[in-house]
């Protein structure tokens, strides 16, 4: 019995860890995901046809993040091109995320049609996680998440 009781506090906190690093992975994941599907929406552009604009790519990151994320900012304008690291941009809190998104030539991922076919676009989510106060609270991490894809 004396044993059960000084390994039980070390078993919690390992169950704890776990439990929290299985949060963090599913809000890496969803992150990405985001990300993923803000490229590839805007990557539907052809040669004939304009893209789908900034506001739309932002409501379907948005659309995405709405289960992990309680406020996503987006789009934010970082005074820096791609490649865009965290520091870049302002830092997100805990449970929030902002969404960076660089269109090339195109201010709005719009433009004209000919001008702006065969340009890169970059969708980053940058995001803020916390515990749930299981390992003593204030742990906040920032991470990102990256996407490139071309008209």
């Amino acid at each position: 019995m004396v044993e059960f009781a000084i390994t039980l506090p070390i078993l919690i906190l390992l169950v704890a860890g776990v439990l929290e690093l299985g949060r963090g992975y599913v809000f890496a994941i969803a992150t990405s995901d985001a990300a993923r599907d803000g490229a590839r929406y805007a990557a539907g552009k052809t040669s004939i046809t304009n893209g789908p604009g900034v506001a739309a790519i932002c409501s379907l990151v948005t659309a995405d993040l709405k289960a992990i994320a309680s406020t996503v900012s987006c789009p934010v304008a970082c005074a820096k091109l791609p490649p865009v690291v965290a520091s870049d941009c302002t830092a997100p809190a805990a449970g929030q995320a902002e969404v960076v998104v660089y269109c090339g030539a195109s201010v709005d991922c719009q433009g004209s049609v000919t001008s702006v076919v065969n340009s890169e676009i970059y969708v980053y989510v940058f995001y803020g996680f916390s515990d749930l106060n299981l390992l003593g609270g204030g742990i906040t991490i920032t991470g990102s998440s990256r996407a490139i894809s071309s008209w």
